[in-house]
């Protein structure tokens, strides 16, 4: 992730919760908590949330005591996270080698961070190796519509994402569609995938 997006980030983060909450129809980070909650098999499961923010994609978790460890390369947005129940927030880029163990996680969450990143083969491949056997991956992927590119971010038609899914060995189990945000009067909607590796 760029340089200019950390900044905006960090600038943004105070008051990124109110901004969130306050739009009603923004609820991705419920529909995809609800997802893992209703999928993940074991007993205490450890979630990993990357791109983390202030810890709003992890609420649903926290409600049921599950343990996350959260990621996100913004210090302002770790920062705001720590008034969360974090297990551990570590700030990085998640286009690097995660610093998480392999094999560790029985879910990881992905909400919002798709439109930035420029390689997801690799850090599908990157999450494969951080769930363990029967692990779950939830993600929000930004449909490809006219003006995504004029909004600057990355967008996918659903056989686009869905065949860099099949390359990174991980199949679907649940697909749906999710209104995003609004970017310069502009609506940005996404499919909303929960994953399982193959």
């Amino acid at each position: 992730m760029n340089e200019e997006l950390k900044k905006r980030f960090d600038n943004l983060a105070k008051e990124y919760d109110d901004v969130v909450i306050n739009k009603a129809d923004y609820v991705a980070y419920n529909v995809l908590g609800d997802l893992i909650i209703k999928n993940v098999k074991t007993k205490n499961p450890l979630i990993l949330d990357l791109g983390c923010g202030t810890g709003l994609s992890s609420v649903k978790f926290f409600e049921k005591n599950f343990e996350v460890i959260g990621i996100d390369c913004s210090h302002g947005m770790i920062s705001e996270a720590k008034k969360r129940p974090f297990k551990k927030l570590i700030c990085q880029d998640l286009e690097k080698p995660l610093l998480v163990e392999d094999n560790h996680f029985d879910a990881v969450v992905l909400i919002g961070v798709m439109e930035f990143i420029k390689n997801p083969k690799k850090l599908f491949i990157e999450i494969k190796s951080k769930l363990k056997k029967d692990g779950i991956f939830a993600l929000t992927v930004p449909r490809k519509m006219p003006l995504s590119s004029k909004l600057g971010i990355k967008s996918y038609t659903k056989e686009e994402i869905e065949k860099i899914f099949s390359e990174s060995g991980f199949k679907i189990i649940k697909q749906i569609k999710l209104f995003g945000y609004s970017r310069h009067n502009e609506d940005v909607e996404y499919y909303g995938y929960l994953l399982k590796s193959n």
